[in-house]
């Protein structure tokens, strides 16, 4: 049996016990960068990272102007990333398409 006059008040004043997390580990965050199998869609997201203040059309825009521009060995890197890229993406189970029927009128 636990006495209650060795009690003080203060024992009771640090708050609720925080509470930890029920997940292991630390969480990943979210923003992982998509690769393309397209090696201009790599350049793109690449081309975005360095001009933030611009429009999306001005962005692909440029980016395409300076794509162009771009000799075999430039443009080397991207098409190596869009050849290590993953063929589909994968889909989450039980999610089907459904198809929609033709109104036949």
């Amino acid at each position: 049996m636990v006495k209650t006059e060795n009690l003080c008040m203060n024992d009771f004043d640090e708050g609720p016990i925080p509470r930890r997390s029920l997940s292991k580990g630390k969480k990943e965050s979210k923003t992982r960068v998509r690769v393309f199998r397209n090696p201009f869609l790599n350049f793109i997201s690449d081309f975005r990272k360095s001009n933030t203040s611009l429009k999306s059309r001005e962005v692909i825009s440029r980016a395409a102007e300076q794509w162009r521009k771009m000799n075999p060995d430039e443009k080397s890197p991207y098409c190596e990333l869009a050849r290590s890229a993953p063929k589909s993406r994968k889909r989450k189970a039980g999610r089907r398409r459904r198809r929609r029927r033709r109104r036949h009128d």
